[in-house]
């Protein structure tokens, strides 16, 4: 039972201080050393319920074309309610869909260069049994840069169910 306490004490603190995180994380290539950007991530309920359950978008948008600058800046708004940030390279917007309670995320395990594109590794965790979740409906989503990079982004996904007994 003191368990449980104390994991929902953790819990009602993660979830009333907000979810939002900006980090910059090392991305190691072949010959260079880059740096790509956490924007901002999410877990906390959005009036932005365009998507139905589960279904998860994963968006690409490079700076040297016009109209991906428009369509980021449009669907960065749309999440945030912000006005979007200047970016040269690629913009990621991953989304896991609406869910109907809490407990989930979205983050980046890695980025790699794998060529001919730019590989990446999106982790997605959803609460398992035992687990003690807002029952409010969440958007996760995530919004990463990863600058001075033109290439095609190639996105692995792995899941992960985090058991909470």
């Amino acid at each position: 039972m003191k368990k449980k306490s104390i994991l929902f004490i953790l819990l009602s603190l993660l979830i009333f201080s907000g979810c939002t995180t900006s980090t910059t994380v090392q991305k190691e290539t072949k010959s260079t050393t880059t740096l790509f950007h956490i924007i901002k991530t999410s877990q906390v309920p959005t009036d932005y319920l365009e998507y139905s359950e589960g279904k998860k978008e994963f968006l690409v948008y490079h700076s040297d074309t016009p109209n991906d600058v428009e369509a980021f800046e449009t669907e960065y708004e749309k999440l945030t309610n912000k006005t979007a940030p200047k970016f040269q390279g690629n913009m990621i917007i991953a989304k896991s869909g609406t869910k109907s309670s809490g407990g989930y995320s979205i983050s980046v395990e890695s980025i790699k260069d794998s060529g001919r594109f730019t590989e990446v590794t999106l982790l997605s965790k959803s609460p398992g049994r035992g687990c003690l979740v807002t029952t409010a409906l969440e958007n996760p989503y995530i919004i990463v840069e990863i600058p001075d990079d033109y290439k095609d982004v190639k996105f692995v996904e792995k899941s992960v169910s985090i058991d909470c007994e």
